[in-house]
């Protein structure tokens, strides 16, 4: 029997570890040959040998910077000659007030999170019109539909990436590339276990009502759905997988 993702090309971005990692985990199970990257090659290469697709392949990329995006992207076509799905996950959130972020905390955060979307997608998205095939999902947050606090950098940096989103999805839909984006809340993963203060994750599941926080298990399901086609009439979609923090 046929997997969901049996030969399709998915690409993740930050998938080194954490969620990027899991997600990828996840489409290889579906028989995907996924493109694992990260800044770090070792890690990269390392978070390969997880994977169950032997056709899958880890590149060393920091999305903030045009180049190796672009690289990226000629080394996926040179590859696969295809790609069929990008999931824009790589992000950072650290939490700090605004009264004490300086400019190099703003740049840092837009950098990725932002323009990282961009250049990923930029990177990736003239195979896609020539294919007049593609699925593109990015990773937001609620953060950036409601502001987080301590977070004004992340929460702008999703604000955009929502915007972008939808003002994306209006350009390519008839080229049958779809563009979405999903919302979660606080992801259980070690890093947000790590950088969140258990105050702050106790205020999310309190206020959560399926009361706990997103599992990667979560995300998944709606970041796959997305990437298959049966979503091929969901355009410019932001989907909250919060357990109904926001129920919008």
């Amino acid at each position: 029997m046929a997997k969901r993702f049996e030969d399709k090309v998915v690409v993740i971005t930050g998938s080194s570890r954490g969620i990027g990692l899991e997600l990828a985990q996840r489409f290889s199970k579906e028989g995907a040959n996924v493109v694992i990257m990260g800044r770090n090659l070792d890690k990269a290469e390392e978070a390969l040998k997880t994977l169950e697709t032997p056709g899958s392949i880890a590149l060393r990329c920091d999305v903030s910077v045009e180049a190796d995006a672009m690289a990226m992207g000629e080394m996926v076509i040179e590859t696969f000659g295809r790609v069929d799905a990008l999931v824009n996950n790589a992000g950072i959130f650290p939490v700090k007030l605004f009264e004490n972020m300086t400019l190099e905390d703003w740049n840092a955060v837009m950098a990725i999170d932002l323009n990282g979307t961009f250049l990923a997608t930029r990177a990736l998205y003239p195979y896609m019109q020539k294919q007049k095939s593609g699925k593109i999902v990015n990773i937001a947050s609620i953060a950036g539909r409601e502001g987080g606090f301590g977070m004004t950098h992340y929460s702008a940096a999703k604000g955009g990436v929502i915007a972008f989103t939808k003002a994306l999805a209006r350009e390519c839909a008839r080229m049958n590339i779809q563009v979405n984006a999903v919302a979660p809340g606080i992801v259980e993963t070690d890093t947000a276990l790590g950088t969140f203060p258990e105050q702050s994750l106790r205020e999310q599941r309190s206020q959560t009502p399926a009361g706990r926080l997103a599992r990667v298990d979560d995300l998944y399901g709606t970041v796959a759905f997305l990437c298959s086609p049966e979503s091929d009439f969901l355009v410019g979609q932001c989907l909250a997988v919060d357990g109904g923090i926001t129920m919008i």
